[in-house]
């Protein structure tokens, strides 16, 4: 008699509806194509679910830094506001000031939307990869 663990990944290959080369049918032989393209499918799936986790995340991030802009957006109107009533150095400053924090998170939300259309461009081209190989079986 086999040992336990040869004959536990034994009966997890059999359940598994392979085995040893044999498809889920008796008699049906597995070809090394089909193996190659199965784990080439896999490898494809796996990386798919990896975009669209990150997608789901950088849409995330996506969504915060639209609010900040909003508000970034009243804190420089209002800074420009003062600057143009009080006309001082400091008025100035904080303008300046307010209007770079705009411009960086307009630049980040322009970088987040720009990562996710990469994302979906990967996403399609992967979908189409699946598709192709589909066909080979």
């Amino acid at each position: 008699m086999p040992p336990a663990w040869r004959r536990q990944a034994g009966d997890l290959s059999q359940q598994a509806g392979g085995g040893y080369g044999f498809g889920s049918d008796i008699g049906e032989l597995t070809t090394g194509a089909t193996t190659a393209g199965s784990r080439a499918s896999d490898r494809v799936r796996e990386r798919l679910g990896s975009i669209q986790a990150d997608v789901k995340r950088v849409r995330a991030e996506q969504r915060e830094l639209e609010q900040q802009v909003a508000f970034l957006i009243g804190v420089a109107d209002d800074a420009e506001t003062r600057r143009l009533v009080a006309e001082t150095p400091l008025a100035e400053r904080e303008w300046r000031a307010a209007r770079s924090d705009l411009e960086a998170h307009q630049r980040l939300l322009h970088e987040a939307r720009d990562h996710v259309e990469a994302l979906e461009r990967e996403r399609d081209r992967l979908l189409d990869r699946l598709l192709d190989l589909k066909g080979m079986r």
